[in-house]
């Protein structure tokens, strides 16, 4: 008898094991579906390895980033990812990219970071993770000096308002269509290009950042003499540097480097050299 129920414990201590490994293996196959994987830089380099870190760039934003006619890159955010750079020894290799798809850049891992004046978002956050913010402005609606509109008037005119093409301007377009406004979009490359759009006529309006428009026009008065700004467009927003979810090492050396930087008199340098102060 005894022996029959030795069997038994025996059988359903087995048969509990089994189980108890099934159940364990589904729940950590599932915590694995939802995980990210680890990325190019999840971790710490191995000891003595360079850091090569591919900087995607929009190679048209003034001040923040702009390629110069001889290939080399300028701007706020350049000379921000080369003190972080210079801090930890990285070398840096500089991708200019087209901005409508450099999101997808970033995923697909032809780039390793994007900091060009990229607004942190809700709509980007469900794909890539940004760093601590380091800079904030406003959307804003530009028109030629001599109309005398107002911000609906204009929206409801039924002609072109220029933005570039995967811009929050962009969005912002979007969303006044579909909010029941009355104009048409012209998408182009650049803020310089919708810029220049209004000016020669091809668009009433256009829709800006304010930390592109205002250095903009201090460095060209003669454009400034031609403008206005007909009004603001939602709150302020901020912009952040911008990694894969995967690659915490890499975003955590980031905000360390940029808020040491913040903190530091360099800073307040830097947003005087390129017209942000």
């Amino acid at each position: 008898m005894v022996g029959r129920y030795l069997g038994v414990l025996l059988l359903g201590l087995v048969i509990g094991l089994a189980l108890g490994y099934a159940l364990t293996g589904s729940q950590a196959r599932s915590q694995d579906g939802c995980l990210y994987k680890p990325g190019k830089f999840a971790y710490p380099p191995e000891e003595g390895k360079e850091v090569v870190i591919v900087y995607g760039f929009d190679a048209n934003y003034p001040p923040f980033t702009l390629m110069q006619p001889n290939g080399t890159p300028v701007g706020f955010d350049v000379d921000v990812m080369n003190l972080i750079a210079r801090k930890y020894g990285w070398k840096i290799v500089y991708k200019p990219w087209d901005w409508s798809t450099i999101v997808t850049a970033l995923e697909n891992g032809d780039i390793d970071v994007i900091a060009s004046g990229m607004t942190f978002n809700a709509p980007r956050s469900q794909k890539i993770w940004f760093s601590v913010p380091y800079y904030s402005y406003v959307h804003q609606l530009v028109v030629l000096r001599e109309d005398g509109r107002s911000l609906d008037e204009i929206l409801n005119s039924g002609e072109y308002v220029a933005v570039q093409i995967g811009s929050t301007a962009d969005e912002w377009a979007d969303r006044l269509l579909k909010a029941g406004y009355n104009f048409k979009k012209l998408g182009l490359d650049s803020y310089v290009a919708a810029l220049q759009a209004l000016l020669d006529g091809r668009a009433s309006a256009f829709i800006t950042d304010s930390a592109f428009l205002g250095p903009y026009l201090k460095r060209n008065p003669q454009v400034e003499a031609k403008v206005r700004v007909a009004g603001e467009l939602g709150a302020p927003n901020v912009y952040a540097i911008a990694t894969r979810p995967q690659d915490k090492w890499l975003r955590d050396r980031i905000n360390e480097a940029l808020e040491e930087l913040m903190d530091s008199p360099v800073w307040n340098e830097l947003l005087r050299k390129w017209g942000l102060d």
